[in-house]
C-alpha cells in the first residue's frame, strides 16, 4: 500500500485558508459589534433628545417616564431596541440633572 505524502505546498495552502477564515471572521464580528453600538446610540440619543426638549419647554419636571413622553406626544411611536427588537418599557425612569438627561436603562 502506498502512502500519500502531503506536499509542503498543500500544507501552505491549507494554513493560508485557515488564517484567511480567521481574519475574515474576526473582522465580521468587530464590524457587527460597531454597527450594533451605533444603533443603540441612535436609539438612546432619540430618547434623550425628546426628554431634554420636554424639560426645556417646561412641560416635564422631576422624574418622568417614557410613557410621559408618549402622552405629551414628544414620541409619536414606540421606541424599539434595535438589537433585541423589544419595545422599551414605558416605566423607564428619566430625570434632568445639571442640564443633562439621565435615563435608568435597567
Amino acid at each position: 500500500m502506498e502512502k500519500k505524502k502531503i506536499s509542503s505546498f498543500m500544507i501552505f495552502m491549507i494554513t493560508l485558508i485557515i488564517i484567511t477564515v480567521i481574519i475574515i471572521s474576526k473582522t465580521v464580528i468587530v464590524l457587527n459589534e460597531k454597527h450594533e453600538s451605533k444603533l443603540l446610540y441612535a436609539m438612546q440619543s432619540k430618547v434623550e433628545y425628546y426628554a431634554k426638549r420636554c424639560y426645556l419647554e417646561e412641560k416635564c419636571s422631576g422624574n418622568i417616564t417614557l410613557n410621559d413622553l408618549y402622552e405629551k406626544e414628544y414620541l409619536k411611536e414606540e421606541v424599539v431596541n434595535p438589537i433585541t427588537k423589544e419595545v422599551l418599557r414605558k416605566d423607564l425612569s428619566i430625570r434632568y440633572e445639571d442640564e443633562e438627561v439621565v435615563i435608568d436603562w435597567q
